[in-house]
């Protein structure tokens, strides 16, 4: 990596595990989380432990997945760690999309939720089929683009107070503005700063994509 990726790997990891630990500690804990999701939450118990505990998983293990020294120097943890991740997105989409239509906020606000449990899931078929085609650079830059969806669960939570505090909106003014523009910036972010300048190691999917690399995820 060179220092500026370094630098936002480390700035994305360091804000990914806390709201990995705060996912995963939930339900667990009584003062986690406003009393208004809470109650919101208990009405529809199943669909918020299969998109809030997996979608932690998903945070925490993906990040690491951009390591080289990972990638190239512990091929069965890449691999295995990657599967997993998959899975935990795939389980955390599918209750993201079944919470954006029981959303407490506006129809807009359900269907940012909705679009995005859509985009993340296919994200995470399409790095699973890449890497099951053996084509590792196809399988990077969807990596790359379902761990931007994944970092939804951080932008929200720092747009939500960035707006109330510097902006002055409402809570329902700003969950309208997250649930579109918590995860399309990032996306753009993505495809401009990271797939347009490949992860070390793309370059050897160029001859023979099957050649010189464990999969990730097969």
């Amino acid at each position: 990596m060179d220092r500026v990726k370094l630098i936002l790997w480390l700035l994305m990891t360091f804000l990914a595990i806390g709201i990995s630990i705060y996912a995963l500690t939930f339900f667990a804990t009584a003062t986690l989380g406003s009393p208004e999701f809470k109650q919101h939450f208990a009405s529809i118990p199943l669909s918020a432990r299969l998109h809030i505990i997996p979608g932690g998983i998903a945070l925490l293990l993906g990040a690491f997945q951009f390591l080289p020294q990972l990638r190239s120097g512990w091929t069965n943890l890449h691999r295995y760690s990657g599967r997993l991740y998959v899975i935990a997105v795939l389980a955390s989409a599918i209750g993201g999309f079944l919470l954006a239509w029981y959303a407490i906020r506006s129809p807009a606000t359900r269907l940012g939720f909705a679009t995005l449990s859509i985009l993340w899931f296919y994200s995470g078929i399409m790095a699973f089929l890449a890497i099951r085609a053996g084509n590792i650079k196809l399988h990077q830059q969807w990596m790359i683009r379902s761990y931007a969806l994944t970092l939804a669960g951080v932008t929200l939570r720092l747009q939500l107070y960035a707006l109330g505090k510097w902006l002055g909106l409402s809570f329902d003014q700003a969950y309208d503005v997250v649930a579109w523009f918590s995860w399309l910036p990032n996306l753009i972010i993505a495809e401009w700063l990271f797939i347009q300048s490949p992860l070390p190691g793309a370059k050897r999917t160029a001859a023979n994509p099957r050649e010189n690399s464990q999969p990730t995820t097969n």
